[in-house]
């Protein structure tokens, strides 16, 4: 066959402080990154993780002819205490809606399977796109080893995902380079087959107020993950949707310092208020979907006022269509909102050309579960009435999203449709 796909492979490989717990390659998701808006229908960035050096990937369009990359690989970083090397590669040049195959493999260990991944289609085409939606996977009391979060990817990896989306807290303390290693093993099953593009919460990220680094995450982060601009804001449109993730860093803590971010005139505000002017002006782009993990509505003490008078004005101006957090580990749904007044809505399963965006807290993917209520908050529309873990799978189809919210043993426990 004709190998028509131009493969760009750069290899950065850092200390990674730990050895793999499987002892081969692994650990591997799938993203994509660029300086700026990356192009999603002509690139695929590959990130895996192995203890022997000079590790390769194959891939091509027929799983049993794979080429290997003939493009030269960096210089290498070997650390005798931990032997292990985070890769990175960029495959450039492929076509759009084509399923492609590849493995990862270094000289002195094993190859991983073939995996498999499809390139986005051309810029605004309206076909169906299956995404996941998942957060608060953190490793903490009840998902001590990520077992809350395995018995989510196991339900997810059933689905014939196009992506999936994280709103933060990936794990319980962004320092401990352990977690993300673990986290990344239990999540293979889904990111090496979709792309995995996650926002950044609280416990990702530095929490000490009087540092440089507050409200950034740690080295480890950056030298495991592969995502487009600064890993902290960036955005990319997928067919007809525009995705937008937003760091909300620390809210709680930088409210007290008067840090809370996206402050008007800051640096990311100006960055997100061009980001949005630009989707609303793109005729491709049927919706915007922005995500991030402090709610913006929310029960309890998971909202945060500071916060939401930040960002949710350009949330009104531009009609963010959906907006998807975490943080509080419950299921919340809420009205369509705008300019903090809930649009009428007749039948609780529709969202019909409503006026606002719909507001969505799907915390609950692994980290121990928080209290319930909410009941009777004036935007609230439907919270789950039980402590359960939950992920979505959100199907857009055209100018219709249908969103259904399941728990760790794939029971439907809500749904709703959004049409515009």
């Amino acid at each position: 066959m004709i190998y028509r796909s131009v493969l760009t492979l750069f290899i950065a490989i850092m200390l990674s402080g730990t050895i793999l717990a499987f002892g081969q390659t692994g650990n591997i998701h799938l993203s994509w990154t660029g300086k700026n808006k990356p192009d999603v229908s002509h690139t695929m960035a590959v990130t895996w993780n192995a203890i022997g050096s000079k590790s390769m990937i194959c891939y091509g369009e027929d799983s049993l002819d794979l080429k290997l990359s003939k493009s030269p690989i960096a210089i290498e970083v070997f650390n005798g205490s931990s032997k292990s090397y985070n890769y990175k590669a960029r495959l450039t040049g492929l076509t759009p809606g084509r399923t492609y195959y590849y493995k990862c493999g270094t000289e002195d260990a094993k190859w991983t399977p073939i995996y498999s991944f499809k390139t986005a289609p051309v810029a605004g085409s309206e076909q169906e796109y299956i995404i996941g939606v998942w957060g608060d996977t953190q490793n903490n009391a009840g998902n001590l080893a990520f077992e809350q979060t395995e018995r989510i990817v196991k339900q997810m990896a059933h689905y014939p995902l196009n992506l999936s989306i994280h709103m933060g807290d990936i794990v319980e303390n962004g320092s401990v380079e352990k977690s993300w290693y673990e986290f990344l093993k239990i999540a293979q099953p889904i990111t090496a087959i979709a792309p995995f593009m996650p926002a950044l919460g609280n416990h990702d990220v530095n929490n000490k107020t009087k540092e440089k680094e507050f409200q950034k995450p740690f080295p480890i982060f950056y030298d495991s993950f592969n995502l487009p601009g600064d890993h902290l804001n960036y955005s990319y449109d997928y067919g007809n949707i525009h995705f937008v993730a937003v760091n909300s860093g620390f809210a709680q803590g930088a409210a007290k310092e008067g840090k809370t971010l996206m402050q008007k005139e800051s640096a990311d505000y100006k960055w997100l208020d061009r980001d949005l002017a630009s989707a609303r002006k793109n005729r491709n782009i049927t919706w915007i979907i922005l995500y991030a993990h402090y709610p913006i509505y929310s029960f309890g003490v998971s909202h945060i006022p500071e916060w939401q008078s930040n960002i949710s004005p350009l949330l009104d101006q531009y009609h963010v269509d959906l907006c998807l957090t975490g943080h509080r580990h419950v299921y919340e749904r809420h009205k369509a909102m705008r300019n903090g007044i809930a649009d009428r809505q007749e039948d609780q399963m529709v969202y019909d050309h409503p006026n606002g965006t719909v507001y969505i807290t799907n915390g609950s993917s692994g980290g121990s579960l928080q209290g319930l209520g909410g009941d009777n908050m004036p935007s609230m529309v439907y919270t789950a009435k039980e402590k359960v873990y939950t992920y979505a799978i959100m199907t857009v189809q055209g100018n219709k999203i249908i969103y259904d919210v399941y728990n760790s043993k794939n029971a439907k426990i809500d749904s709703f449709s959004l049409v515009k």
